[in-house]
């Protein structure tokens, strides 16, 4: 086949310039994305309960939703909050559900809770969460006066949502800190009381207006109409004018004389401020399948428009999370330029000629498009995991390339003409670098089989590495021979090969090796020495999920734990964005508004985006804002780093272990009183121990009525309840309908002290009295729980630990439930590691014993396969030590380095017991190893520099780009170098020891 292809090299480049023309054109159309499309196994139903405490948030809507919702297919835990007027319940599905079906099944159940929900709510709003679901940039819009805000909210939802949504590539933008109009009444209380009208009553009139009338068919002659009744209310005007009939048949006025009417705009529980000024914050979510580097200049050009078009409003862009994708691209075209370059460098540094290094420059790019096609074929984008493959595959090709022009230049050495040594060579060395493709496949495919998001994050990445090792393999054995062929057909056989410094190189390696062959025994001790040094080195090294990257943003989140107003929190938060000094702040306070936002906030909770100028800088404001908050010292807060959606996937999000404790008698939450005690004797146990959501309290009001004192006075409750509401809310009372608006009638309460509204409000009996409202209630201030969380089980509240050494005093633990009653569990994410940690266990003892029988078919023994396996540690020891020398930890970046290491460890190791087998056909096992470690010197000494020169100059770059990648640098250059000595001089050792016992014996062919 090889030989029929190289006789006919025209139609072979023909063809390929097709197939590298498509490939083109692949590339062109790849999504282009930071994450692959991840379809997170979690769906979120949030509720709105105006006006309701957590218990009746949890009694009345977050219950039900949980019990309707168990029988879910797939289904595998559930978990809710509830808070203060809105409550969450938290899905999670079994790894490989189709959450295209849960959701839709999720959403017809909650349909049919119609009937059992209260009347008069929003409906649930279900959610689903994956990682597309992130903006990828985030655009402010501020007015230059704050009463305009209104306006912008109103622009900002009808024209600049609906003109960035029109972009191609957007998939939807979401809003927060908009207002929205309303009709406000605001009645006169004394003129009321004088005519013995309740609220209640206008209420009632002005519900009766306002009802849709529709419209009625009629007939006239031959003739259809449709009789369009017009409603009575269709602004203030009307309102006003509004006939109010006076009890007692005293008449009727108009509502007008009884209660001013005014445009005003909603009260609001949630704010967004940017630069410490209210405004609308647009989040941009892009489509599953767009190409960020097309879509990110179309979005900075609308919003250049937007700045031309409405000069009264000011712009800006933040958290533009193209950053990491685009610094990852540049990252990666750097590394294939020196790369490149470099290769050139060394192949000229060891080639005695020009045409060598012109075959490499040739090959790396054709294949590096071909695999772009590939990707294309596989339904992959173009993301850090599957870039991540694709650095994999490139290294491979770097060496497989040398390797076969190593074979090659070694058949023509032997005498044979271009056209056999090209077919010879590349036929020597197929069925080895085959293997170590299959080899390397095989780590990453069962890989794909691990639950959960790290499943996911497998699969693209070994999809990507199948493509390019197909490319790789395509060009390794059809385009390096016929290139070599074209470029050396005619030339005498006796051309330079061997630069002078190879030569010189190689007499080096040779001393050396006949050194450590006289000490055998001593140097193998040397070598397995690294392996013990490699497990200690892995216990020792930090682990984490992301590399550390210098930061210019800060996320401050927090809780002020007291019973504040939206506009006390503002006025904190604002206090706190001054005192940090930042160049830009950013602000969500109370209630989000987003779509996407998979949790409800209560009004005395703020998230504040901090920018700073530099990394410094940013360290010495974090210091200052920690002693800021000493002020508040009930204030729960914390600082983190501004999120992107890399880190959203790996950071764990729940604590490490979580006890709960259930009153199973009561069913309910555990009583104030036994609560605290609890906790002392919890917290007692471990030091890292601190309270869960449940066990959080705040300070509540709490009005008891009098119901026998309300019965004697004819007062009914609901009349109570009605003017409670009344006070202290603004009560809705209608919606003005016009084509797809609707404007809220509410009457306006005022802001005066509460226990002056209550001394001068009263009571309308059923015969006509009034009686003063506080002669029916008894208040009282008192501590309640401020959420109340729930699972399959029911209520629970939790005590939150950070060491897994609590387990250890799992007894003691439950003793304490036992003696409050209660009933304790465990649960958190060490159960959820522990898991994975026994599937990857298992994944990879079927991923080794892959590779073993691969390898068995390969060379054709039980034993020799082991020589492979054996010299991964020794890899893993140099990769993980160069990382302890630089301060770096294990993280997701840093074990992509060392999987390429073992991917180029295992080529080398393979190599060269296949060149040892070989030359055993004529040589004696000595001098069959001698040979073999001259004959493989150049390809693996040279695939080593041209890699470690090609991610040298990431170490010494800076910035957010440099560093997200210097981790899988530094793995990598310090695996290669102690590959390199494992595989000169660690494998033939390996060789002869266990094939001492016919080291004189020559192997029959």
């Amino acid at each position: 086949m090889l030989r029929f292809l190289l006789l006919r090299p025209i139609a072979v480049c023909t063809t390929l310039i097709v197939v590298l023309a498509l490939s083109v054109l692949a590339w062109l159309n790849l999504p282009v994305s930071l994450m692959p499309p991840l379809d997170a196994p979690h769906i979120t139903v949030a509720v709105k309960c105006p006006g309701r405490a957590p218990g009746e948030v949890e009694e009345n809507f977050l219950s039900a939703i949980r019990e309707t919702l168990m029988t879910l297919n797939g289904l595998l835990n559930v978990e809710s909050v509830a808070h203060s007027e809105t409550g969450t319940v938290m899905l999670v599905f079994k790894h490989g559900t189709p959450m295209d079906l849960a959701y839709i099944e999720v959403n017809e159940k909650i349909d049919r809770l119609g009937n059992v929900l209260p009347k008069g709510f929003d409906r649930p709003l279900v959610m689903r969460a994956v990682a597309s679901d992130i903006p990828v940039l985030r655009i402010h819009v501020v007015p230059d006066q704050p009463e305009d805000l209104p306006v912008i909210s109103e622009l900002a939802f009808n024209v600049l949502k609906r003109r960035i949504e029109q972009i191609d590539g957007v998939g939807l933008v979401d809003l927060n800190g908009t207002i929205k109009k309303n009709i406000s009444i605001t009645l006169n209380e004394p003129k009321l009381k004088s005519l013995n009208i309740s609220a209640a009553y206008l209420a009632t009139k002005i519900q009766e207006a306002n009802i849709e009338l529709g419209s009625i068919s009629v007939r006239d002659g031959n003739y259809r109409y449709f009789l369009k009744i017009a409603p009575a209310l269709k602004g203030i005007a009307d309102l006003e004018k509004l006939p109010i009939v006076l009890p007692n048949n005293g008449g009727y006025l108009h509502l007008g004389e009884v209660a001013n009417i005014v445009w005003d705009v909603e009260p609001h529980q949630g704010l967004h401020l940017f630069q410490n000024k209210p405004g609308v914050v647009l989040a941009v979510h892009k489509q599953p399948d767009s190409r960020m580097p097309d879509l990110m200049p179309k979005l900075y050009s609308a919003v250049e428009q937007f700045k031309a078009d409405y000069p009264q409003m000011q712009f800006s862009v933040t958290q533009d999370q193209s950053q990491l994708l685009t610094l990852s691209l540049q990252n990666m075209n750097s590394s294939l330029f020196w790369g490149g370059l470099f290769a050139f460098a060394v192949l000229f540094l060891f080639m005695g000629n020009w045409r060598e290094p012109l075959v490499m420059g040739i090959v790396l790019p054709v294949s590096l498009v071909l695999a772009f096609s590939c990707l294309w074929l596989f339904g992959l984008s173009l993301n850090v995991i599957s870039l991540s493959g694709l650095a994999l595959g490139l290294g491979m090709l770097v060496d497989n390339s040398v390797v076969v022009i190593d074979s090659i230049m070694m058949k023509r050495r032997d005498g044979e003409s271009v056209m056999q040594s090209c077919i010879d060579g590349t036929s020597e060395v197929m069925a080895p670098l085959l293997s170590s493709a299959l080899t390397n496949l095989a780590v990453f495919v069962p890989l794909i089989f691990m639950s959960g998001i790290t499943g996911d994050l497998f699969f693209d990445q070994a999809l990507s590495v199948a493509a390019i090792l197909l490319a790789s393999m395509f060009c390794t054995f059809v385009l390096v021979p016929l290139m070599y062929l074209m470029l050396f057909k005619g030339r005498v056989t006796s051309l330079k090969e061997d630069s002078r410094s190879f030569l010189w190189m190689r007499r080096l390696y040779h001393r050396s090796f006949l050194i450590m062959w006289k000490y055998k025994k001593a140097s193998m001790g040397a070598m397995l020495l690294l392996f013990p040094v490699a497990g200690l080195l892995y216990m020792y090294l930090p682990k984490q999920a992301f590399p550390e990257i210098a930061r210019t943003e800060t996320i401050v989140s927090v809780d002020w734990s007291e019973p504040i107003g939206l506009d006390e929190n503002r006025n904190r938060i604002v206090e706190l964005a001054n005192f940090s000094g930042a160049e830009v702040s950013e602000v969500d306070a109370g209630f989000r508004q987003y779509t996407f936002g998979l949790e409800q906030y209560p009004v005395q909770q703020a998230s504040l985006y901090l920018m700073f100028q530099s990394s410094a800088e940013r360290n010495v404001a974090n210091q200052k804002i920690t002693n800021w908050f000493r002020q508040y010292p009930k204030a729960q807060f914390s600082l983190s780093n501004a999120p992107n959606p890399f880190e959203q996937v790996f950071t764990r999000q729940g604590p490490t272990l979580e006890a709960r404790f259930r009153d199973v008698a009561s069913k309910k939450q555990i009583s104030i009183e036994k609560a605290d005690s609890l906790q002392s004797l919890v917290m007692n146990t471990s030091s890292t121990a601190k309270r869960g959501k449940g066990f959080e309290k705040e300070t509540v009001i709490s009005i008891k009525p009098d119901l026998n004192k309300m019965a004697l006075f004819q007062i009914k409750l609901e009349t109570l309840m009605d003017e409670l509401k009344r006070l202290f809310n603004d009560w809705p009372v209608t919606d003005l309908k016009s084509f797809h608006e609707n404007t809220s009638i509410v009457f306006r309460t005022d802001r005066t002290n509460f226990f002056e509204k209550i001394s001068q409000s009263s009571l309308l009996s059923e015969g006509g009295s009034r009686f003063p409202l506080y002669q029916f209630i008894e208040i009282v201030y008192k501590e309640d729980y401020r959420t109340i969380t729930a699972d399959q089980a029911g209520i629970y509240q939790s005590m939150e630990f950070e060491e897994v050494d609590v387990l250890l005093k799992n007894n003691e633990i439950k003793d304490i439930a036992s003696k409050f009653n209660t009933v304790m569990d465990w649960s958190g994410e060490w159960f959820a590691n522990e898991e994975n940690r026994t599937a990857l266990i298992w994944i990879m003892a079927v991923s080794l014993l892959l590779m073993y029988f691969i390898l068995t078919a390969e060379f054709e023994s039980f034993t020799q396969p082991f020589l492979v396996l054996i010299s991964f540690p020794i890899g893993l020891a140099g990769g993980l030590g160069l990382l302890w020398l630089m301060g770096e930890s294990i993280n997701i970046m840093s074990g992509i380095g060392l999987v390429v290491v073992l991917g180029i460890l295992d080529n080398d190791a393979i190599l060269k017991i296949d060149r040892i087998n070989r030359l055993r056909k004529t040589l004696p096992l000595e001098q069959a190893i001698e040979r073999a470690g001259l004959d493989r010197l150049k390809p693996i000494v040279m695939n080593t520099l041209t890699n470690v020169l090609a991610i040298t100059p990431i170490i010494f770059s800076s910035g957010l780009g440099a560093d997200l990648q210097r981790p899988v640098a530094i793995a990598t250059i310090g695996g290669l170098i102690l590959a390199t000595f494992a595989a000169v001089y660690f494998i033939p050792l390996m060789y002869w020891f266990t094939n001492s016992r016919s080291k004189d014996k020559i192997l029959a062919p």
